[in-house]
């Protein structure tokens, strides 16, 4: 054969193997794209519209629930007296009608390599005169879960949306109660014990009650009075032990018989005050029953529902530790209502006498002006000591001992008809404390360095008076 023919005839069956890869890979191709597209088509395998569900029910392992749509609203079939959350049963009628399959096993005799003989896990849903029965089994390959509906040979599996949203018992579709979603601002908590009542009240007047608006949380006796101021921060935290519980854990939701739970004579009650949102007046109590390793049941009082809260909640009310709550400032009186204060020291006695000028001009500010026996003070120099005076801390509370030596005393007088009069006595302690008296009730320890600065710095401005002409 000539070379030119041999070529034509290379070139012709080069030809063909090219024209059958092409046809090779253009199949192969439309292979996969047909393989793909059949797994991201979806088998409806749903009930039917959401809106259409009007029931459910499923035993998740032995835990069998069904609830019913009625008038609009989910009731549990079994007891019509149980509450339902609306919004987790909305989200199983969802779920039933939003189930998908991404396959589809025909004419299947074994049906315990799916984990679908003898099922443990069941859910039946109904929409209008559709009722479908679904049989969930094991986790597929692809992440969904093999499924059988109505006792078919077929399996299908399915997306993964219902064994998620049907893995929960009663309790997570109840419609727990919550401690007060409207609380504007705490005003009061009491509590009650086998031990007696404690209250601590918030005192909107408490300049009026008190010598100082500066801690308007206050202690009270039996008689509804005040006792002693306490430290905000710290009230507010014991308060917040009731007022921010979380009532999750029920264990009981149609009560019977308190006396099971303790509830019968419950060893705390405990009343929180409070102003809601909308401006009125507002309480609620909470009833504490028996512990239970560790927890404590719980009740509103009233409530047929009990739950399950760590007992160190009831540990922290029923136990407040007064001492440790006071407030730590001495000093924090109403400054705006000074109207003179005194020192006293080493057998002297200065009185430094505040007014308040009568601005001359519109817009202008009136000045605080200070004199003693008659004679101007240092305007700035006494103010820095004021504030010297409001941040004098206190290290902690102390017993009272009238018999200690006085060092130097301060008597404010203030427009106060309550508290007229405040008088601070600094008495001997220790090497590094005096004790602090206010009006004689109130007795802190202080550091003696920072009280000595006090009577230094006001000597400074005090001895520098001018002759009188």
């Amino acid at each position: 054969m000539k070379r030119g023919a041999r070529l034509a005839v290379l070139l012709v069956a080069l030809g063909v193997l090219v024209g059958a890869w092409y046809l090779a890979a253009s199949v192969s191709r439309r292979q996969q794209q047909e393989q793909a597209e059949q797994h991201t088509q979806t088998i409806d395998i749903s009930v039917g519209e959401a809106k259409d569900v009007t029931a459910v029910a499923w035993d998740y392992f032995g835990d069998a629930v069904s609830l019913t749509k009625s008038s609009g609203s989910w009731e549990n079939a079994n007891d019509q007296t149980c509450p339902i959350d609306e919004a987790a049963a909305a989200a199983l009628a969802e779920a039933v009608a939003s189930a998908q399959a991404t396959d589809r096993i025909e004419d299947v005799t074994d049906f315990a390599q799916y984990g679908l003989e003898d099922c443990p896990f069941t859910v039946v849903a109904g929409a209008g005169d559709n009722i479908v029965t679904y049989e969930i089994g094991n986790t597929a390959a692809t992440g969904g879960q093999y499924v059988r509906l109505n006792g078919e040979d077929v399996v299908y599996v399915e997306t993964g949306v219902l064994g998620p949203a049907f893995g929960i018992s009663l309790d997570d579709v109840l419609q727990l109660e919550t401690m007060p979603q409207d609380i504007d601002m705490v005003t009061g908590l009491a509590v009650q014990t086998d031990a007696g009542v404690y209250e601590l009240r918030y005192l909107s007047d408490a300049a009026e009650q008190w010598y100082t608006s500066a801690d308007p949380w206050f202690l009270m006796d039996g008689e509804g009075q005040p006792v002693e101021p306490l430290d905000t921060e710290k009230v507010q935290k014991l308060y917040e032990l009731a007022s921010q519980l979380q009532l999750r854990n029920c264990q009981q939701w149609n009560l019977t018989d308190p006396a099971e739970y303790g509830l019968d004579e419950p060893q705390g009650t405990v009343l929180l005050g409070y102003v809601s949102d909308d401006g009125k007046e507002q309480s609620v109590a909470l009833q504490f029953g028996d512990y239970a390793d560790g927890d404590v049941y719980v009740r509103l009082e009233g409530s047929k529902m009990v739950y399950r809260v760590s007992g160190t909640v009831l540990d922290g009310l029923m136990y407040p530790d007064f001492a440790g709550m006071a407030t730590l400032d001495p000093c924090a009186l109403d400054w705006d209502r000074l109207q003179s204060v005194t020192l006293e020291l080493d057998g002297d006695s200065y009185e430094i006498v505040r007014s308040v000028s009568t601005p001359q001009q519109e817009g202008e500010e009136p000045e605080d002006i200070y004199t003693c026996d008659g004679r101007s003070l240092d305007t700035d120099a006494v103010a820095r000591w004021l504030r010297q005076l409001t941040e004098l801390p206190a290290e902690s509370r102390a017993d009272g001992d009238t018999d200690r030596q006085e060092i130097f005393c301060l008597t404010f007088r203030q427009d106060n008809e309550a508290f007229p009069t405040v008088t601070i006595r600094f008495r001997a302690y220790d090497s590094a404390h005096y004790l602090c008296a206010v009006n004689g009730s109130a007795f802190y320890l202080v550091s003696r360095t920072v009280a000595e600065d006090v009577t230094e710095d006001a000597l400074a401005f005090l001895i520098q008076l001018p002759e009188t002409d």
